[in-house]
């Protein structure tokens, strides 16, 4: 991020000249009772989403939120501890998804140690004109924080230092949030951190697994990205990389995402093929090897059944 973003990001808020003068982290700022469950209401006074600079110069007591919270790590390192046991360090470039009812502390931060908190109320995907759908790590994240209940430990990682158009985004968010979030603003925020979070879903080279506690999410989010990278994977190879049998990792991920290996590795493919399709002259044929099919008319029958038109036809209309 810019030096000049940097600096603005860095200046000294009241709530840290408080705590320089001796007080500490107030939680009544954050919710309308001074409890341990952050709420979104306070914070946004309405609105729908919204960014702040993390607090430094104490420590930030264990709290949870009733909203979905990324932080990104702008500059400097903050370490954080993630319902009472699992420590991680977030460095420069570093974003971090936090689930709902996630308990979570962290430790002072330094005066070089800038942090952007993204605040994402469960509305905001209702509202928002998004779909990023599917079966990647991101979006069954999300699937499984914007219901009712609170979430039991989840949380995902990015590392997105260097990659700069991810940067970019994140860099234009926070610009849009200084300059002020006027409706026309809001609307432009609203319409970046929808791309954000649609590059996001494509990057599972990107995601660190985090969440260790719970096996069961780790392994399901490892498969799938593993799936979206490589539509030739099986699930002999996902299953002994993973010390399991084959039926065991297929009922893991038929729990945990609805759908069954064969299913996935189908779904990975067709996204695939329809990503060649829009952008190659690829021959159709060369696609459906491309992607992991020997049987060209068992692909022409499934896509028929799942497009409604042949692949040709799919690849007209996407090009006008």
């Amino acid at each position: 991020m810019r030096k000049e973003i940097v600096d603005k990001l860095s200046v000294i808020s009241p709530e840290e000249r408080t705590i320089l003068e001796g007080g500490d982290v107030d939680l009544k700022r954050y919710n309308y009772t001074g409890g341990t469950v952050l709420e979104p209401g306070k914070l946004l006074s309405g609105r729908l989403f919204g960014i702040r600079t993390h607090t430094r110069f104490a420590a930030f007591p264990e709290h949870s939120h009733t909203y979905v919270e990324m932080i990104y790590e702008v500059a400097g390192s903050t370490r954080h501890l993630i319902d009472g046991r699992e420590r991680l360090e977030l460095k420069a470039g570093s974003l971090l998804f936090l689930g709902r009812g996630v308990r979570h502390e962290i430790e002072a931060a330094g005066e070089g140690d800038i942090a952007v908190n993204f605040i994402l109320v469960p509305a905001f995907f209702d509202a928002a004109a998004i779909s990023i759908g599917g079966t990647n790590a991101l979006a069954v994240f999300l699937k499984n924080n914007l219901g009712l209940a609170a979430s039991a430990g989840a949380y995902l990682v990015f590392e997105l230092s260097g990659n700069i158009p991810m940067e970019n985004l994140l860099e234009n968010l926070v610009i849009l949030e200084l300059e002020g979030a006027d409706s026309r603003r809001q609307e432009l925020q609203r319409i970046t951190l929808e791309l954000l979070l649609r590059q996001l879903s494509l990057m599972s080279e990107k995601l660190l697994i985090s969440g260790r506690r719970d096996r069961e999410q780790a392994v399901t989010l490892w498969a799938l990205g593993r799936i979206e990278e490589d539509v030739h994977c099986t699930l002999g190879g996902l299953a002994s990389e993973q010390d399991m049998t084959p039926s065991a990792l297929t009922r893991l991920l038929k729990r945990r995402t609805g759908c069954g290996f064969t299913e996935l590795l189908h779904t990975a493919r067709f996204n695939r093929a329809l990503t060649l399709l829009r952008t190659t002259d690829l021959p159709v044929t060369d696609i459906v090897h491309a992607v992991g099919y020997e049987n060209t008319a068992f692909f022409y029958r499934r896509f028929q059944e799942k497009y409604g038109c042949t692949p040709a036809r799919f690849r007209e209309n996407a090009l006008r």
